[in-house]
Formats: structure tokens, sequence, C-alpha cells
């Protein structure tokens, strides 16, 4: 993948570092890698960054060099297994993850990883490195995005407010919601003295939750929601709904108490899908849009309900 950008008049004058960075969204630590591996030119010679641009300068970054660096052989282990495939082209590839099966290696579970079988299908693209954008729970289904190589990773975090990435989920949750919308607004941290579980604290990193009300079940006793997250904290939703009272169904770790009504039959996991996502693509900025459909045992349960 090659970058290319010609210096507009009201560039010029400034050192090349400053236009790689603020025009082409570089970070200071991926520029370090394009230096070392001579990947940047202008008007096709290799010069140093803190070289002055003229306007119709050609610059051109090659990254073609980090997206064949054999990082990753020694961190996943190959699978080939299929992926649910809803959107790839030659910068991001975007999956539907299943349940029962985390995005990363560990030691309990170092084979059966999302990370592991994405490794496998970017190899036979001549790609080495895994680059995740967007991350869900070992048993939450839906949406990954994966970039295909590291500039594209980074746009995403200093792109932001142009790519303007939204999440949507779909929960079915404990409880009557007594409002039909409405936003939640508070800090999460990691609970003391465990390195899983995370709580409501004063202290901890901004979360916000948004939320609107699908249908509710009043003889059953539970509501089916769609959420869009605004920011991106560890098991955010799921601490979010337990403290206002409404803890997913099948949720594990932060249910209050059991449902009344057995719901082992239709679940066995808490009732949350990353559903649809939004964004400007960020190189191309064409709009595009993503669903996935509910998986069996969501939609077994929302039949149920």
């Amino acid at each position: 993948m090659k970058i290319n950008y010609i210096i507009l008049k009201e560039d010029k004058n400034q050192q090349l570092k400053n236009i790689l960075k603020n025009k082409l969204y570089i970070s200071s630590v991926l520029l370090t890698k394009l230096k070392k591996f001579k990947c940047i030119t202008v008007n096709e010679k290799i010069v140093f960054t803190n070289y002055i641009v003229k306007e119709n300068d050609t610059i051109c970054v090659d990254l073609t060099s980090l997206e064949t660096e054999h990082k990753f052989e020694d961190k996943f282990k190959l699978v080939n297994k299929p992926l649910d495939i809803l959107y790839e082209d030659e910068y991001l590839l975007i999956v539907n993850k299943p349940s029962n099966m985390p995005i990363h290696p560990s030691s309990k579970n170092y084979e059966n990883t999302l990370s592991n079988i994405v490794a496998n299908y970017l190899k036979k693209q001549q790609i080495y490195n895994i680059h995740i954008v967007t991350r869900l729970d070992h048993n939450t289904t839906g949406i990954c995005i994966f970039a295909k190589n590291s500039y594209i990773q980074e746009l995403f975090v200093r792109k932001k407010h142009i790519i303007n990435l939204q999440k949507w989920y779909l929960a079915v949750v404990n409880g009557i919601m007594t409002k039909k919308h409405d936003i939640i607004n508070l800090p999460i941290s990691r609970k003391e003295n465990t390195i899983i579980l995370r709580e409501v604290n004063e202290k901890g990193d901004v979360a916000k939750t948004e939320y609107y009300v699908e249908k509710v079940n009043k003889r059953k006793n539970f509501s089916i929601i769609n959420i869009l997250l605004h920011t991106g904290r560890t098991h955010q939703i799921r601490v979010h709904m337990s403290y206002i009272g409404h803890t997913l169904l099948g949720d594990d770790l932060y249910a209050k108490e059991q449902n009344v009504l057995n719901i082992d039959k239709y679940i066995s996991r808490q009732a949350l899908h990353c559903k649809k996502i939004c964004f400007n693509h960020p190189i191309t900025n064409k709009y595009i849009e993503i669903e996935a459909m509910p998986p069996e045992d969501i939609q077994k349960l929302i039949n149920y309900i």
C-alpha cells in the first residue's frame, strides 16, 4: 500500500514531518519505522523529514515493508477455520465473531481465537501482522474490525472525528425499562482486588452508553434494547446495565440475581450482539454501513420473549 499526497499552496514552507503528521495522520512511532525502512520519498527521492516542502511536491509513503514484516508467527498459531466475512478491501477486514471465541490467544486458549483464524487468512495475502480495531468479549458475538496494516489501525484513533465510527449492539436485559431512551454517562474502573471485574467508580475512565428500547415483555419481565456505544471500556455495556438494575440475560459476571424463568435452553452466555457499525472509510472517506444478523441463540431467546 502506498499513500500519495501533493503539497498544496497552504502546505508549503513546512517541514515534511509536519505534513506527514498533520495531513496524513502518521504517528511519531510509525514515522520512526518509516524512516528506518526509507519508506518516504518526495518527488521519487528519499529525503530527510526536516525537508522543507514546496508547492506541488509529491510525497509518497510506501507501507509495503510494514505489511510484510514476519511478526505474528511467534504470537499466533495459524488456524484454518472459515471466517464469516462481512466486508473486505485492501485496507480492512471486517468479520462476524461467533460466541465462545476470544479475540486474543491466552494461556487458557491458545488456539481457538479469532486472531489465529484471521492470521491464517491474511497470510495468504502476504500480510503478517494482526491489527485489531474493535474488540468484543469472549462470549459477545458480532462485528469485529481488523486493519491490514498499522497505519490504517492508527487512523481509527488519529482521524476519529472524521471516521466517526458508530457501534450498535442488540441486548436482552432483565426487567422492564421505564425510559424508552436514555444515556448512561458513568465512569468505569477495574474493581479492586480483581483482574476481570469492572465497576462504576467516580475515579474511573469516562464511559458513555446510549440505549433505545425496542420491545418489552411485562409478563416475562424482559426488555430488548438497541445500544449505541460512545466509548469502549472493558465490559462497559454489562457494567452500565447492571448498575441501573437491568443486567443482561445470561451474564454470569454482573447479574445480581438469577432470572426466575429458565433461559438456559435458549442461551448460555450474555445476550449481547454487535449488530451494526457505521463509519467513514479511513482512506476513501466513503460511508460504510455493515450489519450482522443475530446468531441463533439470541434469535431463539428473542422469539421466546
